[in-house]
């Protein structure tokens, strides 16, 4: 259940460290002027995802720690109790609510029982969990739906969500706080941020990004669950137009006189992506000072031994958003930023556990609305255009789903079509298919599976496998891996997800780049090209990739650049720069080693881009070069004018290697030499 919900266990030295910048806010006399810090009356803290109660544990443990600090020990039972009132959880899931009501209940205990006897501090727990203000309940939901009718047994359940909507609709909060879940593709889970109905807006519609901001295809990132959280929390803390009914007075309060903090451990897509430029924009407006750390320099899939989180594999980062007073519209945020330090988790635990909000360890980030949430060095990085808005349409590689439909050689697939389709026994033919078993089943692609359609240019069989008796489809060259290119059985009934696109439009003349898009590459060239169709691991064999082909028709006669691209280029340079050229030029900018070198520190977050020359001249020269580097990606298949056309030789005037009468490689395993030598 919390795999699929995207929930994840905080641990307690992300607490702890959090829990003490927010009270070191607070506590600011240039901010928020609250010498008690988290201790004070005036504040109240929800966490929105409460899971088993650790960041309230850790709220109750700094008022503890305060009190005792400034009034002795004596003092710390009647102001824990006090704080029960303004310290808030909700929580979706039984299992986690039903922990930490008991975390938190019996930390209270230990905190304000000391000394009393055991019937006092029987009474006590049963004060205590009358004052405990945690709630089951789905944070997102609608403030103001009514209670449906349960059966009675369910009660309970039903007031827990009726006082939790009473609290998400009327009561102020100052600060929230948490690890609010994760969950891609999380359309239809936002509840009423995401959507509150016909005709009505709803508090995620403000971050989507204007239509001539042209980022549009981007915003399907913001269906996710830790941005409805986000979204909500900023709604809370700072208010917003969705908060507004029209009917309250109360309700219809100017929200920049609203102030408090939201800190969030969250997955870092938001800090660049070009889909949150209008969730960025709004968090510049509404606060006065955001602060972010990233907890994984290391970029995506880090190593497990450097994880805040040992199951996260993405990009993390603690990002605190501020607004001390009534808020200045026109004035974006400060932005500041700092990463911990790579390599092992109790390292970058022992150094976020010094972190200060106004340390020298901080770099500036910019104050352009919509820029990242990155420093300053990262700007010209970021305005540069991305590659996949280069292309018009970019898409995965082929995942064929088994291993023998592949192979180094077009023999040996025929030999394994004819060995599967000459099998007589159904159930052995269906063994040597290899189909993939969900719940003990075959999935999509099986013995006994027709396809309507076959891939464009290859016979189409109208039976299924189980009874195809032919000689099969001929293979074809694949790019299987860069610089690894091998043969392939172009059969959709064999292929998992051949992705007909890719196929409709090969021909001769196409190019393909690939390059990885969840993780950034290391070493070498960032992008590789081929002329087959690529597979889908086809960068690096690992991780997938996408896949952006030059033409967008088998004919090469639609481009697939972006048009806005080819026109602005032609304006620049005054004359009509065509398709080809485009992709020569990304090429030599990208295949190139010393494109990851110089653009390192910017490629921590997955996501590569191209800088463009407005110098003709260079331009041209750049291109030059791309032609080249493609015509050796693709073994001189593709733009060879003025070199040698075809697979490269050893020397420029030898021919190929040749394999003497009676040299072939023998049939039998025991015949084959045990050592080779050239």
């Amino acid at each position: 259940l919390r795999k699929r919900t995207g929930s994840y266990y905080t641990p307690p030295e992300i607490v702890t460290s959090m829990v003490r910048l927010v009270d070191e806010a607070l506590r600011s006399p240039t901010r928020f002027n609250l010498s008690e810090g988290l201790a004070s009356s005036e504040v109240s803290v929800a966490d929105p995802a409460v899971g088993t109660g650790t960041f309230l544990l850790g709220v109750l443990q700094s008022i503890r720690a305060t009190v005792e600090a400034r009034e002795g020990a004596g003092s710390v039972p009647a102001a824990i109790t006090a704080s029960l009132s303004r310290l808030i959880g909700f929580e979706l899931q039984f299992g986690p609510f039903a922990v930490a009501q008991l975390r938190v209940l019996a930390e209270l205990i230990e905190l304000v029982s000391t000394g009393l006897d055991g019937e006092t501090s029987d009474e006590l727990q049963k004060a205590l969990s009358a004052e405990l203000r945690l709630y089951i309940t789905d944070t997102l939901a609608d403030p103001d739906e009514e209670t449906a009718w349960i059966p009675q047994n369910m009660a309970g359940v039903a007031e827990s969500r009726r006082q939790a909507n009473h609290i998400k609709r009327h009561e102020p909060i100052t600060v929230v706080l948490g690890n609010p879940p994760y969950k891609e593709k999380a359309k239809g889970h936002g509840g009423w941020v995401e959507d509150r109905g016909p005709g009505l807006r709803a508090p995620l519609d403000d971050w989507q990004p204007p239509k001539a901001w042209g980022v549009g295809a981007h915003a399907k990132h913001l269906r996710n669950l830790y941005i409805y959280f986000w979204r909500w929390a900023a709604w809370k803390v700072f208010g917003g137009d969705p908060y507004r009914s029209g009917t309250d007075a109360s309700e219809t309060a100017d929200w920049t006189a609203r102030k408090g903090i939201v800190c969030f451990i969250t997955v870092a897509g938001f800090l660049n992506g070009p889909g949150f430029q209008k969730m960025r924009a709004d968090l510049r407006r509404d606060a006065d000072e955001i602060w972010v750390i990233d907890c994984t320099p290391e970029g995506h899939q880090p190593p497990v031994a450097s994880r805040v989180f040992g199951g996260v594999q993405q990009t993390v980062c603690i990002v605190m958003a501020a607004r001390r007073a009534a808020a200045d519209t026109t004035t974006p945020a400060r932005v500041r930023f700092r990463a911990l330090p790579e390599g092992d988790r109790a390292a970058k635990f022992k150094t976020l556990a010094a972190v200060g909000l106004d340390d020298v360890g901080w770099a500036e980030a910019s104050d352009e609305w919509r820029a990242p949430f990155l420093p300053l060095g990262a700007a010209d990085w970021t305005r540069y255009p991305a590659l996949e808005d280069l292309f018009r349409y970019n898409g995965s590689g082929v995942m064929a789903g088994r291993t023998w439909v592949i192979a180094p050689d077009a023999q040996s697939l025929k030999d394994r079509w004819k060995r599967l389709a000459s099998e007589k026994d159904a159930e052995r033919k269906a063994i040597l298919f290899h189909p993939h078993l969900r719940n003990g089943q075959p999935g999509d692609k099986h013995v006994g599976k027709v396809v309507e359609k076959s891939l464009t240019g290859h016979r189409h069989s109208p039976v299924s496998v189980e009874h195809d008796a032919t000689s099969g489809v001929m293979p074809v060259r694949y790019a299987f891996r860069s610089f690894d290119r091998q043969w392939l059985l172009p059969d959709a009934r064999l292929i998992n997800q051949p992705n007909p696109t890719l196929w409709d439009s090969y021909s001769g003349a196409q190019l393909h780049l690939t390059a990885l898009s969840k993780q950034s590459p290391k070493s070498g060239p960032a992008i590789t090209i081929s002329g087959f169709v690529p597979d889908m691991d086809h960068y690096k064999g690992s991780f997938g990739g996408r896949v952006f082909p030059l033409w967008a028709d088998a004919a090469a006669t639609r481009s697939n650049i972006a048009p806005d691209l080819l026109a602005e280029l032609s304006l620049t340079f005054g004359r009509e720069i065509a398709p080809e050229a485009v992709v020569a030029y990304i090429a030599a900018v990208a295949a190139h080693p010393g494109y990851l070198g110089r653009f390192r520190t910017h490629l921590e977050q997955p996501g590569l881009r191209i800088p463009f020359t407005a110098d003709g001249a260079l331009f041209d020269e750049t291109v030059a070069v791309g032609r080249e580097v493609i015509w050796l990606h693709t073994f001189g298949e593709r733009f060879a004018e003025g070199r040698p056309p075809g697979a490269p030789r050893v020397t420029p005037t030898s021919a190929e290697p040749t394999i003497p009468a009676g040299g072939a490689l023998p049939a039998l395993l025991a015949d084959m030499p045990h050592e080779l030598d050239y």
